[in-house]
């Protein structure tokens, strides 16, 4: 930690102009991307959050691109960040690593890669070789490139791929929130793993009326303002309303209620069809949320061995 109103000149060796700011500083000999010997620095330009610096660094824990060869190796690779892309590729032909070893060189900062020549883990995963696995840990919704694939190819799968429908709300984005013809879906969440749990139940219904909803993880604490404007209460959080911009109408889900996908998609059809007046409240049918937390912990009990 270093306090730059003091350590002035230090600060300004690393072009330290706003705070806070994150230098990364790298060995010669952590990975095999850098010259023996020197030291390497990298740039932190992310979310300053616990999850978005432990993405970043795990970009430079494991190697550029990491080989698997067993099951138990491929389900821990799955789950180190939000999103990995693993090959699944013969050892006979080498042209399908070169490809992804140079893809690899070129996203090592964005993505996590491995790789397997072990067929017997390709039919666990349901998979043919060759073929690409985006694994996306936070939302549930993963994308799969089969066939032979060139350089080209990667790149514009890695240009959609791990991409989630349901986006992070934030002053940035505020554009794609208020597009004519649209509704806006707000998921107000607390901790991360509010919004992946969120993400995961909603996802299929995000997909399904992506054309008509967009759908948003907005911070409750950031955004705070933002949903008691909705009529939410910080109290009730998870929680959920939808925004048509077109006429400024809004509509919610009903706070300390689980929110269930089957019940949102009620809730939007009804609005889409234009069965729903401004201000109503949807998912008095849903379990409450209290009720359906102690329920989960329950069966976290029943599965623990002590």
């Amino acid at each position: 930690m270093i306090d730059c109103d003091i350590d002035v000149e230090l600060c300004r060796r690393y072009d330290v102009n706003e705070y806070p700011a994150i230098r990364l500083f790298l060995g010669g000999t952590a990975t095999n991307r850098f010259i023996s010997g020197e030291t390497s620095l990298r740039r932190y330009r992310g979310r300053k959050t616990e999850h978005a610096i432990r993405s970043f660094l795990i970009k430079y824990e494991y190697a550029i691109i990491s080989a698997i060869r067993d099951g138990e190796e491929l389900s821990n690779l799955k789950k180190v960040d939000d999103v990995v892309l693993v090959a699944f590729m013969s050892a006979e032909s080498d042209k399908p690593k070169r490809v992804l070893n140079s893809i690899a060189e070129r996203f090592y900062e964005d993505f996590v890669f491995g790789f397997t020549h072990d067929k017997a883990i390709a039919d666990t995963e349901g998979v043919t070789m060759p073929t690409i696995v985006c694994y996306k840990n936070g939302d549930g919704d993963h994308k799969v490139f089969e066939g032979n694939f060139t350089e080209e190819d990667v790149v514009a799968f890695l240009a959609t791929a791990p991409k989630m429908v349901i986006g992070d709300f934030s002053e940035r984005s505020v554009e794609a929130y208020m597009a004519p013809g649209k509704l806006s879906a707000y998921i107000f969440a607390t901790t991360k793993d509010e919004a992946t749990s969120l993400r995961h139940e909603l996802t299929p219904i995000a997909k399904k009326y992506e054309q008509y909803v967009t759908f948003g993880i907005a911070d409750s604490v950031e955004y705070g303002p933002m949903a008691t404007n909705f009529g939410l209460v910080n109290g009730g959080i998870p929680a959920l309303a939808v925004h048509a911009p077109m006429n400024d109408n809004v509509f919610t889900y009903l706070q300390g209620r689980k929110i269930i996908a089957d019940v949102v998609e009620h809730m939007l059809l009804t609005i889409l069809q234009g069965k729903a007046a401004s201000g109503q409240v949807f998912g008095s049918d849903a379990p409450e949320y209290v009720e359906a937390k102690a329920e989960a912990q329950r069966e976290a009990r029943q599965h623990d061995e002590l």
